[in-house]
C-alpha cells in the first residue's frame, strides 16, 4: 500500500478554491463600501408588485430611491409626500443591513455568495476528505486517480444540474408571470382577499367593472360588466337566514353570475365559460401540477345567468356550538397553444367567517368576495378598486352598439 499522493490534485485544488475565495473577497468588500445614499429598494415604492430597475431613479432628501418605470418616477416626483411610508420602509429594511458589523457584512455575503456558485459543495466536501486521508489512510495510487475522476465528474454534475435547475426556475416563473401576473404577489399565500368594509350578511350583491379605459368606451369604459349575488343555502337551493335552524352538514356558498346588459360577448361565450370552476385549493398550478378533485363547475340557469353551489362541510369545526371558516377561490382554466391545460388563473375570492350557536347563525356571521386577478397593465391609482368591483353600484353600458376591436375590450392575443 502506498500514501495517497494529494500533492498535484490538492495544488490544483488550491488554485480554484483561492480563485472562488478572490471573487468571493472582492464581492463582500463591494457590498461593504456601497454608497449609503443609495436605498436598494427592490421593488417599487409607487407600485410594490414591479421590480425596480436603476435607470429610473429619483432623489428624495438625499436618498437615491428606484422605481419600475418613468410614470411612476414622475407620480413620485410629482407627490413625494403621498409615498414617505414606503420609503421609510424601506429605509428601516436598509439599516438592519447597514448596522451590522463590518466583518458580520463581509462573512453573510462570502457564504451567500459562496453557496450560491455551482460545485463550491463539491469541492469543500473533496478537501475534507484529501484531510482526513492525508491524515490517517493509505490507497493505491489507482484509488487516488479514482477520486479525482470521482470528483471531476461531480463538478461537472453539479454545474450542470445547477443550471437545469436554474434554467427550470425561469421557466416556472415565465409560467406564473403568465397565469397569474401580480395575483400572488398581491394578496399572498395562501390568497386572502381584502376584509369586508360591509355590515355583516348572509346574502351580498357585488359588481364587476370593467377594467378598460378609453373615450371610444361607453363611460370612458367605466361601466359594469357583471353582477355577482353571494349566499349560503342547502341542497334544496332553501336560503339560510340568521333566525332559521341550520343543518351545517347541507349548507353551500351560492354564488350567482348575471352578464350585465352591453357587454363584450365574447367573455361569455360557452367554451370560456366552461372553464370556470371554484375550489379551495390555492395552489399556484392548478392541473399542470395538482389535480383539482374539488372542482365545482358553472351551472348555465338562465338567459346570461350562472350558477355554482360549493359545499362548505369540510370546513366545519366543532361539534355543537359550530365555526365555519373558510376560502373559496373562482378560477379559469388557462390554455397552452396547443390546448393544454397549463394552470388555473384566480379570478375571485369567496370568504365566510359562520358562527353556529344551537344550530342558528350568530348576527356576526358574514361572508363577502374580493377580487385577485389584475393585470400588470391596470395600474391601482390609475383605475381605482372601487370601479372594477364594489358592492356599489357601477353604471350599466347604455351604449347598445357591441365593441368588438380587441384592443379596446383587453382581450388577451
Amino acid at each position: 500500500m502506498t500514501k495517497l499522493n494529494v500533492s498535484n490534485f490538492g495544488f490544483q485544488l488550491h488554485k480554484i478554491k483561492g480563485f472562488y475565495l478572490l471573487i468571493l473577497f472582492l464581492f463582500s468588500i463591494s457590498i461593504s463600501i456601497s454608497s449609503g445614499a443609495k436605498l436598494n429598494n427592490t421593488r417599487c415604492p409607487i407600485e410594490p408588485t414591479e421590480l425596480s430597475v436603476e435607470k429610473f431613479s429619483a432623489t428624495y432628501d438625499g436618498d437615491t430611491i428606484y422605481f419600475c418605470c418613468k410614470e411612476c418616477v414622475d407620480i413620485f416626483e410629482a407627490s413625494p409626500k403621498l409615498f414617505l411610508q414606503s420609503i421609510e420602509d424601506i429605509k428601516t429594511k436598509q439599516q438592519s443591513f447597514d448596522n451590522k458589523p463590518l466583518s458580520q457584512k463581509a462573512f453573510d455575503s462570502i457564504w451567500n455568495f459562496f453557496f450560491y456558485l455551482p460545485g463550491t459543495s463539491i469541492i469543500i466536501i473533496a478537501g475534507l476528505i484529501l484531510f482526513i486521508l492525508r491524515k490517517k489512510i493509505f490507497v493505491s495510487s489507482k484509488i487516488n486517480r479514482g477520486f479525482k475522476n470521482a470528483v471531476i465528474g461531480l463538478l461537472f454534475f453539479d454545474i450542470c444540474y445547477s443550471q437545469h435547475l436554474s434554467s427550470k426556475n425561469k421557466k416556472i416563473e415565465i409560467l406564473e408571470n403568465e397565469i397569474h401576473s401580480t395575483t400572488f404577489l398581491e394578496y399572498g399565500t395562501p390568497l386572502i382577499p381584502a376584509i369586508s368594509r360591509q355590515q355583516p350578511s348572509l346574502k351580498k350583491t357585488y359588481y364587476r367593472g370593467n377594467d378598460e379605459r378609453n373615450p371610444a368606451l361607453y363611460n370612458g369604459g367605466n361601466y359594469r360588466t357583471a353582477e355577482f349575488t353571494i349566499d349560503l343555502c342547502n341542497n334544496l337551493n332553501e336560503p339560510a337566514n340568521y333566525d332559521e335552524l341550520i343543518n351545517s352538514k347541507d349548507l353551500y356558498l351560492r354564488v350567482r353570475i348575471m352578464k350585465s346588459p352591453n357587454t363584450a360577448k365574447h367573455f361569455w361565450e360557452k367554451d370560456k365559460m366552461g372553464n370556470i370552476y371554484a375550489t379551495s385549493n390555492s395552489e399556484k398550478f392548478h392541473w399542470y401540477k395538482d389535480q383539482i378533485t374539488d372542482a365545482v363547475y358553472l351551472n348555465n340557469i338562465g338567459d346570461n345567468q350562472w350558477e355554482f353551489k360549493y359545499p362548505l362541510e369540510e370546513f366545519i369545526l366543532g361539534e355543537d356550538d359550530q365555526i365555519i371558516r373558510g376560502i373559496v377561490y373562482l378560477c379559469e382554466k388557462r390554455k397552452s397553444s396547443n390546448n393544454m391545460v397549463i394552470g388555473g388563473r384566480f379570478h375571485y375570492a369567496f370568504q365566510f367567517d359562520l358562527k353556529l350557536f344551537s344550530k342558528k347563525f350568530d348576527t356576526t356571521s358574514d361572508l363577502w368576495m374580493g377580487p385577485l386577478y389584475r393585470k400588470r397593465s391596470l395600474r391601482i391609482w390609475e383605475i381605482p378598486e372601487k370601479e372594477w368591483l364594489s358592492s356599489d353600484p357601477i353604471p350599466i353600458n347604455e351604449k347598445k352598439n357591441e365593441i368588438k376591436n380587441p384592443t379596446l375590450l383587453g382581450i388577451d392575443k
